[in-house]
């Protein structure tokens, strides 16, 4: 045990108490264990979102792409395409009743009139929205910086999905940048520490899918 018993001779109350004080020091272990995991993913976007910034200065992106799933990240796309003065933007993981022009509408109405923003409406989850860039890069010569955008505590296992399906023959070179949440809301703070869960559940589920399998989950 954690805590050893300071007398030769204890009585029962005394035991569940120090056998109750152990378990509460393993449980906060992990706790800020898991905890420091999860600044890890905040500031490993961060730091991407700044490389991509600078990498940008002079010229932008070939495309931009945006992963669906959370609040203000297409918005964050088209305010990025008209910052790098880039229009073509792939956005994958589309409700299948939705439309360029339903999604613009709110956002930037001029955009609707836009041809260069085109809408993957296959993708489920976030490995199926790398699956489905790929594919259009592959199938779209000419696109080698790709800009990807998501939510801060997104983006470390978006690379990592990519890192692990990317083919030797792909020449793209992936950049990130990330959509702040602000974690002064309990609900910014539990989509944190699930994503944490998440990555760790994609890098077991990776290290064993076979990709000319359908993706399912995850």
């Amino acid at each position: 045990m954690i805590l050893k018993s300071k007398y030769v001779f204890e009585s029962k109350t005394t035991r569940m108490y120090r056998h109750l004080q152990g378990v509460l020091i393993v449980l906060l272990s992990i706790f800020l264990t898991y905890s420091f995991v999860c600044s890890i993913l905040l500031l490993d976007a961060r730091n991407e979102t700044k490389n991509a910034k600078t990498t940008f200065v002079n010229s932008p992106p070939d495309l931009i792409v945006v992963f669906t799933g959370g609040p203000g990240r297409i918005e964050y796309a088209i305010k990025k395409a008209q910052e790098f003065k880039q229009p073509n933007v792939f956005i994958s993981g589309v409700y299948e009743k939705n439309s360029v022009k339903t999604l613009m509408n709110p956002i930037s109405p001029e955009a609707t009139q836009n041809d260069h923003i085109e809408i993957d409406y296959t993708a489920r989850n976030t490995v199926e929205n790398v699956v489905s860039t790929l594919k259009y890069l592959r199938n779209n010569r000419g696109l080698n910086k790709i800009l990807i955008i998501s939510s801060d505590y997104h983006i470390m296992r978006i690379k990592q999905i990519i890192n692990t399906l990317i083919r030797e023959e792909d020449k793209f070179e992936f950049f990130f940048s990330a959509v702040p949440s602000s974690y002064l809301h309990l609900r910014n703070i539990k989509l944190l520490y699930i994503e944490t869960f998440k990555l760790i559940r994609t890098k077991i589920f990776l290290m064993f899918w076979d990709q000319k399998s359908p993706v399912d989950v995850y």
